[in-house]
């Protein structure tokens, strides 16, 4: 197979890391993939273009997105299209569509479609309505669409006129075999550090997270490690709370198992997730978690609380008392549990249900 994955970037996030890991899966397995971007920027660019081709179809603006893909597909001659994200769907149906070819089309589907991930405000809702509108076209063009949990793919069936048939679940790649190593007992920290990654975005509920810092009782460290256009606000929030001395926005790390392994909590504090890769990665690592039962990842993941806690979603004062509660108590499952556990989230798993799913 010659596959294309296209995205609008390729910066640190589950998404684009997770594309990453399948490429690398696939190539292993004897099959050819190359990458269209929008835009050649982000954290994780070096990597991408270590592994595969790598072309840029909108370098000057939106406009060129169309016209130069479907050049690429021409050129490259895909037997197979994988996108994510709605918006990059439907340019990308156009651009099939001007190419003249006929690849076989799957669209992955990372997140949930329910109402949680309005933005406040005018433009927020107006760009809920319209990524609904693109979602609807996009699943009633694409020859496949792949939900990367069970969760995600009742969202879909629920939400959208689509045949139950024409959706499957695949996993996300998020870990290598090598990875999946048992941790040594410890006891936490003095003071015991909490971490949390991910890009610094509203969806990821950081402000959320903060929040529900005022509340934790002394001592702790909180490390929040990601990028993105809500750091300012974020450290602003921190100052306000006089936290300054308690948490600390890290920055980009192209290492996250690692910075896992080195805390002794993980939070995800999102207010929704498909199929959160830190999560699985805080699973590898035998990490006490607490996490938001947000849609639709979490709760699939820790099977309704048997391999971390779950609290409500949007609420500081239930994410405060499940941190709380981590900080005085041990993990609910074995060292074992959670590694079998993290297992089923293998690349080697996820390269072979790619393989089956694609014609």
């Amino acid at each position: 197979m010659r596959i294309l994955f296209i995205l609008p970037r390729i910066v640190t996030g589950g998404v684009e890391r997770v594309t990453l890991r399948l490429i690398s899966g696939l190539q292993a397995r004897h099959h050819e993939c190359a990458l269209a971007l929008r835009q050649t920027n982000g954290e994780l660019l070096p990597e991408a273009q270590a592994i595969c081709p790598v072309f840029e179809v909108a370098a000057s603006g939106l406009h060129q997105f169309v016209p130069n893909l479907a050049k690429v597909i021409q050129a490259w001659q895909p037997t197979h299209v994988v996108t994510a994200f709605a918006d990059v769907g439907v340019l990308t149906q156009w651009a099939i569509k001007r190419s003249g070819q006929k690849p076989y089309w799957v669209h992955g589907v990372h997140g949930t479609h329910d109402a949680v991930t309005t933005a406040p405000g005018i433009k927020g809702r107006l760009r809920y309505q319209l990524d609904q509108h693109f979602a609807a076209w996009v699943y009633k063009k694409a020859d496949k669409v792949v939900a990367v949990s069970d969760g995600v793919r009742a969202d879909i069936l629920q939400h959208f006129t689509v045949d139950a048939n024409q959706v499957v679940t695949i996993y996300n790649p998020v870990l290598d075999e090598s990875q999946l190593i048992p941790k040594r007992p410890a006891g936490f920290a003095n003071p015991p550090k909490i971490v949390a990654l991910g890009r610094l975005t509203r969806h990821k509920g950081f402000d959320i997270l903060i929040e529900a810092m005022r509340q934790v009782p002394q001592p702790w460290q909180l490390e929040i490690w990601g990028d993105g256009e809500d750091k300012a606000a974020l450290q602003n929030q921190i100052e306000r709370c006089g936290l300054q001395d308690y948490i600390r926005l890290c920055g980009h790390t192209d290492q996250p198992l690692d910075m896992l392994r080195q805390a002794d909590v993980f939070v995800l504090s999102s207010r929704c997730e498909g199929l959160p890769t830190v999560l699985i990665e805080a699973l590898c690592a035998q990490m006490t978690i607490v996490s938001t039962d947000c849609p639709h990842g979490p709760k699939e993941i820790l099977e309704n609380g048997r391999y971390g806690l779950l609290v409500d979603n949007e609420n500081p004062q239930a994410l405060a008392a499940g941190i709380s509660q981590a900080l005085i108590q041990t993990q609910p499952a074995g060292v074992e549990e959670m590694l079998e556990r993290a297992k089923e989230f293998s690349v080697n798993i996820a390269v072979l249900k790619w393989e089956s799913t694609l014609p």
